[in-house]
């Protein structure tokens, strides 16, 4: 059988530590790998897990001219003695990777990194951008040899857009389990503060689609039935002065944290009594397992692995159903009246539960995928 090359298309260029462990995991399995980044170089590239592999990337911001230099550096990538595949893992490396695709006669597969329906919540916003968008995200999904669905409800919809199942493989994105009990473990030698109950945590990128303000305003219904109720949330991005205009206006300054982005997420969960997640959409949401593994309750919207978590009786994992703020409040109340006293870790427990959502299994039945669907599409490179 002929070798495998994948040409790995990213829009940035900033350390990314699942894509460098996929990287890392896949080299070891013998694929030969090459690198093509959307923005001009910056860590990745310039990282160990690099050093010796085909890696380019534009060194331009502008879209037509970068653009440009992507296409012609994925021509120059292929290999003639080798079966070359691209792996596109987000939105706007979709897009490009279908022109570039095209003129390079390969085929292509696509990391579902985007959520699904984002770009119908969009349209609500942008109209016009939300259309063009879910126009791009129709076409490469379709055309696409493996789309890498990962949730059911990526898949799903998946099949709503009209992509051939054959062409779905139901895998997830999965959390490093290592990195994440070492986390823990320093969690556990941190003198631990007693904090007033409950305490409420979010964490995730401060973003729209994120549902911050209508968790904020949930929040503050807690507070009418639970005096005591402190908010956590750990997360930036763009709507972070949107979210801080209104826990002022909703006169809960003294309620609220906005930690920022933090890298002790583990510590945070250990120390919290409850999970708020009311994200709109998700493609997976690693935020999920982490809180399993924690033992934290959840409480969110039906989406992502939330869904597939559910489906299996998990005794985490409570789905709303309803937006109302005050809905949103009773449940939360409601379990909190009766939430029993936290059992004592037992990480190695967890992990055996959740183990499919391991780092190291998602990317073996990525590496395994690759090997059995790549030469089976009868691509020839030679041409």
């Amino acid at each position: 059988m002929s070798e495998i090359r994948l040409i790995h298309i990213v829009e940035s260029s900033e350390k990314h530590a699942w894509f460098e462990h996929l990287f890392s995991y896949l080299d070891s399995k013998g694929f030969t790998q090459a690198l093509v980044t959307l923005e001009p170089k910056k860590e990745t590239i310039g990282s160990k897990t690099y050093e010796n592999v085909a890696s380019r990337s534009s060194n331009s911001k502008k879209v037509i001219s970068s653009s440009l230099q992507v296409i012609s550096h994925i021509l120059s990538l292929r290999s003639k003695t080798q079966i070359n595949f691209l792996v596109l893992h987000g939105h706007k490396a979709s897009i490009l990777g279908t022109f570039a695709a095209r003129l390079a006669r390969l085929n292509f597969g696509i990391v579902h990194h985007v959520q699904p329906h984002y770009f119908e919540l969009l349209k609500r916003q942008a109209p016009l951008r939300g259309l063009l968008h879910l126009f791009f995200y129709r076409c490469y999904s379709r055309e696409a040899k493996i789309n890498q669905a990962l949730s059911s409800e990526v898949y799903q919809y998946l099949i709503k857009l009209g992509c051939s199942p054959k062409s779905i493989v139901r895998i997830g994105h999965g959390v490093d389990f290592k990195k994440f009990q070492r986390k823990l473990d320093d969690a556990k030698i941190e003198v631990q503060v007693d904090h007033k109950y409950p305490r409420i945590l979010m964490v995730g990128r401060l973003a729209w689609e994120k549902n911050y303000p209508l968790a904020i305003a949930a929040f503050a219904e807690i507070c009418k039935l639970h005096p005591e109720a402190e908010l956590v949330i750990a997360g930036n991005g763009p709507a972070e002065n949107e979210i801080r205009l209104l826990i002022e206006n909703l006169h809960l300054v003294n309620r609220v944290n906005l930690l920022g982005k933090s890298e002790n997420v583990p510590a945070l969960m250990m120390n919290s009594d409850l999970l708020l997640h009311l994200a709109l959409t998700e493609s997976y949401g690693q935020v999920f397992i982490e809180a399993c593994l924690t033992g934290l309750p959840i409480f969110t919207f039906p989406t992502g692995i939330a869904i597939d978590l559910a489906a299996k009786s998990d005794p985490l994992v409570h789905l709303l159903n309803n937006q109302d703020p005050r809905e949103i409040a009773n449940a939360v109340s409601n379990f909190l009246l009766t939430l029993p006293k936290r059992e004592p870790l037992n990480f190695t427990k967890s992990a055996a539960h959740y183990s499919e959502h391991d780092e190291d299994k998602v990317f073996e039945s990525m590496s395994n995928y690759f090997k059995n669907l790549i030469p089976k599409l009868g691509m020839n490179n030679n041409k």
